[in-house]
């Protein structure tokens, strides 16, 4: 199968890779995209098409970047999926061409690929080496330390001749295999004690915790849109200003198309009869993955988040599901986390001057300045 507007390299008999840079595309590969989803088991919501669909048409473009899908194919079954976006923007204050997973406003990432085949990663990153793309660096995030991915990242690396170069990431993990009871347990004894402390303050105002989990609820699916972009444009992030059209639109999306596929997790708090926070995620496979959170300022003082995410994991561990998976390693989410697991994000730097020097103020010039106590708020030009 050849996909439309596409660049095809081939490097054996079995394997060939498309890249795709049409949105009208990804209708065509639909069926085989969610085939290969169903059959890889290490993964997240990220790599999903409904996800990366509503992504890409919400997102790409002058925002998000121009699309750029690598299909690896082994005859007409699809293998592995580059889900990616070439853009300008910056790494380490230097302008660039860069190249990134899908969302590109984010930590998280993936690559979508049969287990157990790594060969896959290679040949993506060796096709897009070799393509007529031109970008000054590549920034993947997600991997795990020891994954064999990683190990065909850097081979591939090598053989295009571009220099590799990682930090450290992490995701926050919640182990609900013992049950909500044991998991508290662990929670230290001033975090319960605050929790407790708001719990009874909310209890006594009253509350109500509604919206959609999974098949629960799915009749209020549409009365919860509405509701989850207030409480977004009430959060500290937006101060009452209206949330931007194309989030409103990204937000719904996800939610009506996971919604009807009964994966969806989007449990809403009202305090004293006003909504007061949500969590937005898919549940899959005994996994709950979060994609988005916040609260109404207002409530600040009664912390509705954290309240919330309580109430969400007593429903989880009830449920049956075993692990919260949550992107990035923030702060608060030492409070109510199991473990933090590390990650890492991987820069591939092209070949030719620009590259060099990109790489060099990243991992040379920046490390010494943070080490001689200068701030900087974003090192890649990238929300924090």
């Amino acid at each position: 199968m050849k996909a439309a507007n596409a660049i095809v390299e081939r490097f054996d008999s079995e394997l060939r890779v498309d890249w795709i840079r049409n949105l009208a595309t990804l209708a065509s590969i639909e069926g085989e995209w969610r085939a290969l989803e169903g059959r890889v088991r290490h993964r997240t919501h990220v790599s999903t098409f409904d996800f990366l669909a509503a992504w890409y048409r919400h997102y790409a473009g002058e925002y998000g970047g121009a699309p750029l899908i690598g299909l690896a194919w082994r005859g007409t079954e699809l293998a592995g999926i580059a889900p990616l976006t070439v853009r300008r923007g910056s790494v380490g204050r230097i302008p660039v061409t860069r190249v990134d997973f899908a969302p590109n406003d984010s930590i998280a990432g993936e690559f979508l690929v049969d287990d157990n085949q790594p060969e896959v990663v290679a040949a993506l990153i060796d096709s897009l080496g070799q393509s007529r793309t031109k970008f000054d660096v590549i920034c993947l995030n997600g991997f795990d330390p020891a994954s064999q991915q990683l190990l065909a990242l850097r081979n591939a690396a090598a053989r295009q001749r571009l220099s590799m170069q990682m930090e450290d990431h992490a995701s926050a993990v919640v182990d609900l295999r013992q049950g909500y009871t044991a998991y508290q347990a662990g929670l230290s004894s001033h975090y319960r004690r605050n929790l407790n402390q708001k719990a009874r303050k909310i209890a006594a105002t009253g509350f109500r915790v509604e919206g959609v989990q999974q098949a629960q609820g799915l009749e209020t699916l549409e009365a919860c849109i509405p509701r989850m972009i207030a409480i977004n444009e009430a959060s500290y992030k937006l101060g009452g200003q209206r949330l931007a059209g194309c989030h409103r639109e990204f937000l719904t999306d996800v939610v009506r198309r996971f919604g009807a596929r009964g994966l969806l997790s989007l449990p809403i708090l009202s305090i004293g009869g006003k909504d007061a926070a949500f969590i937005l995620g898919v549940v899959e496979r005994g996994c709950f993955y979060d994609i988005t959170l916040a609260y109404d300022e207002s409530f600040a003082r009664l912390s509705p988040g954290a309240f919330l995410m309580q109430q969400a994991l007593q429903h989880f561990a009830a449920a049956g599901v075993h692990t919260i998976v949550s992107h990035g390693a923030h702060e608060y989410k030492k409070h109510w986390s199991t473990a933090f697991v590390p990650q890492k994000r991987v820069f591939l730097f092209a070949p030719g001057p620009r590259g060099a020097a990109t790489r060099f103020v990243r991992f040379g010039l920046q490390p010494l300045w943070r080490r001689l106590g200068a701030q900087e708020s974003s090192p890649d030009g990238e929300p924090g």
